[in-house]
């Protein structure tokens, strides 16, 4: 009897350990179908993030790899990830079809990306393909319930007995199911940064810092935007690979330097914005003059040995008088980095009364310039260009005053960025065009002599298709002569867009405006464009004619500049001239026309034809800026 309960014994241990072993394979296969079942879940959720991205014109080849490693695990080809590959003849149908549909949205994306689809057929495709991605997770769940029942089978048979070794193997599947949820959130934190730096994406950081802001009770927080001075230089100089070596470094010290309960996020481009936590506000500065002297430092240990400073506004959140959140915030900050970018402050510029005062200046010049537009509250005054052989006016350049009802007078520098920054400064320079012609229409139709008149062109001009035939209906419909228009854009336009630039001066000559590069000097490819770029006058900027440390050489550098465009047949004019010194070495130089107030300052409509008549009655040798029309 002994014999045979010992016999049953070992059968029953047997059977138990068969049992259990059955068991902890079962538990084990849970955890795995489990992590299954995730999986499929975050390539639902993470193409839908990158059809998003891409129909923001922000795509991510990182998140394409990403999902083609996943799915590769999935079909059992190996990976990284380790995930089961069960033979259930459902969840393997579900899954071709999901790997099938997952190259079709590929192809719609790269459709979409060089232009032959528009994002309809994406839109379609990703639909599909969540409905195909909810099918396979419904397979893998049926599966993996199938598998649970079997668990519960052999628990049911197990339960008294092996009541400690279940609670241990709970124990165990607990621990992993909390690692999986971590590695969840893990790759969820993974999903909103941006793969170049590690910063977290705009939206992202947007909802985390409202969050840790609206907990921060004693906290004090400062929005930090930072950004370099012309990154442009660096990428079409040094190429964007190098660029983006330089952001990659710049967003990794920025991270490197976070505390707890604080956060970087790129904005675009070269712009990011940290929430930082203070004692004392002026650490926020300090902490961020370090972040920068290490990229500068990096930059300057590369082989181009090139650097640029940066820009930063920081809005402390305790300095802000109304009730914002983030994205107030960091409008103040930007708008205190916009201090640094006009030169007017240190690299550093904390938002403050005087920066809050000059924001609502902007608002209000925002809530009023399309119906100052409309009034015609705009004037336009003349700057004459004086001829150097002559002594005498040659021509003039329009500019625009925007002048309020009671007579006070609001200087250019504070509206026109607000109208390049709303997109209306086009309906601006056609409004100046319009006056232009208006004047110059008067003036021939009263027998009285004009001189040309050259007319600024801001450059999102450039950018409409329309720009060159809207000039010349105004010009036609006032039947003005196209030798007295003049055209005149910044040198800057050629950095934004060369071919541009090209094709549309190209238009304008076959159109019969003269042309005139303003602020040359500015920028760093002027020179290799004057060969192809058929200008006719080129404005020497007045920086040349500041003083400097070595003033033979600046003039030689003056001399050289004349002596080239000449031989191109292009007028030289300097603008910013201001003493008869500097008029007399122009004459030297060869320099065709000088602006300045030397000769003359802007003037008003009345008071140029008043000049004029007085040229006319009175002819003059040159004048040496003694005398200076009223204005």
């Amino acid at each position: 009897m002994r014999r045979y309960a010992k016999g049953g014994l070992i059968s029953l241990f047997i059977s138990l350990l068969l049992l259990g072993g059955i068991t902890v394979h079962a538990v084990t296969q849970v955890q795995c179908y489990g992590r299954l079942i995730n999986y499929v879940g975050i390539v639902r959720g993470a193409t839908q993030r990158l059809v998003k991205l891409e129909l923001m014109d922000q795509p991510s080849d990182g998140l394409v790899e990403y999902l083609d490693g996943i799915l590769a695990d999935l079909s059992g080809e190996g990976g990284e990830y380790g995930l089961p590959n069960p033979k259930d003849a459902a969840y393997r149908r579900e899954l071709e079809e999901l790997k099938g549909m997952w190259v079709q949205v590929k192809d719609h994306i790269e459709a979409y990306r060089a232009g032959a689809e528009d994002s309809g057929p994406l839109l379609t495709m990703s639909e599909r393909y969540f409905e195909q991605a909810n099918d396979t997770v419904f397979a893998a769940e049926a599966y993996t319930t199938h598998q649970s029942k079997t668990l519960l089978a052999a628990c049911a048979v197990m339960l008294g007995i092996m009541l400690a070794t279940w609670l241990f193997i709970f124990w165990a599947a607990s621990k992993k199911l909390l690692l999986l949820e971590s590695t969840n959130q893990r790759l969820s934190d993974l999903a909103q940064r941006d793969p170049l730096t590690g910063a977290y994406q705009i939206d992202a950081f947007k909802e985390k810092a409202q969050t840790l802001l609206d907990r921060a009770g004693d906290e004090r927080y400062a929005v930090v935007c930072t950004d370099f001075v012309d990154f442009k230089y660096i990428n079409d100089m040094f190429g964007y690979a190098y660029g983006d070596e330089v952001l990659a470094r710049y967003g990794e010290i920025l991270r490197a330097g976070l505390r707890e309960r604080e956060l970087c996020g790129r904005v675009s481009a070269d712009n990011f914005v940290l929430l930082l936590r203070y004692d004392r506000k002026e650490e926020v500065a300090a902490r961020q003059r370090e972040a920068d002297r290490k990229i500068t430092a990096y930059m300057r240990s590369s082989p181009g040995r090139q650097s640029l400073s940066t820009c930063c506004g920081i809005c402390c959140v305790g300095d802000v008088v109304e009730k914002l959140g983030v994205g107030g915030l960091m409008d103040r900050a930007g708008f205190a980095r916009k201090m640094v970018k006009t030169k007017t402050s240190p690299n550093y510029v904390y938002y403050n009364d005087s920066i809050r005062r000059k924001l609502w200046e902007e608002k209000d010049i925002e809530s009023r310039m399309a119906s100052a537009l409309e009034r015609r509250e705009f004037v336009v005054y003349y700057q004459p260009k004086v001829d150097l052989r002559t002594g005498r006016i040659a021509s003039s350049e329009a500019l625009v005053r925007w002048k309020l009802s009671g007579g006070r007078v609001i200087p250019p520098d504070q509206f026109i960025p607000v109208f390049e920054r709303k997109f209306m400064i086009g309906q601006l320079d056609q409004y100046v065009m319009e006056e232009v012609c208006r004047w110059l229409r008067g003036r021939l139709d009263a027998g009285e002599s004009a001189l040309p008149v050259s007319v600024n062109v801001s450059r999102l001009q450039f950018y409409d298709e329309g720009f060159v035939d809207r000039y010349v209906e105004i010009r036609d419909r006032f039947q003005i002569p196209p030798e007295l228009l003049e055209i005149e854009f910044t040198e800057s336009i050629v950095l934004d867009n060369a071919g541009l630039l090209l094709r549309t001066v190209n238009a304008l000559k076959q159109a019969g405006f003269a042309c005139s590069i303003d602020d040359f000097g500015k920028g760093y490819s002027s020179l290799s464009l004057l060969k192809d770029l058929p200008a006719d006058t080129l404005k020497i900027d007045r920086f040349f004619f500041e003083d400097g440390t070595d003033e033979e050489r600046e003039w030689a550098i003056i001399q050289g500049v004349v002596d080239l465009v000449h031989r191109f047949h292009i007028h030289t004019v300097a603008e910013g001239i201001e003493t008869p010194e500097q008029v007399r070495r122009l004459r030297e130089v060869g320099c065709d026309y000088v602006q300045g107030f030397v000769f003359y300052h802007p003037m008003t409509q009345e008071d140029y034809e008043r000049e004029l008549r007085r040229q006319e009655e009175a002819p003059a040798p040159s004048r040496c800026g003694k005398e200076q029309a009223p204005g």
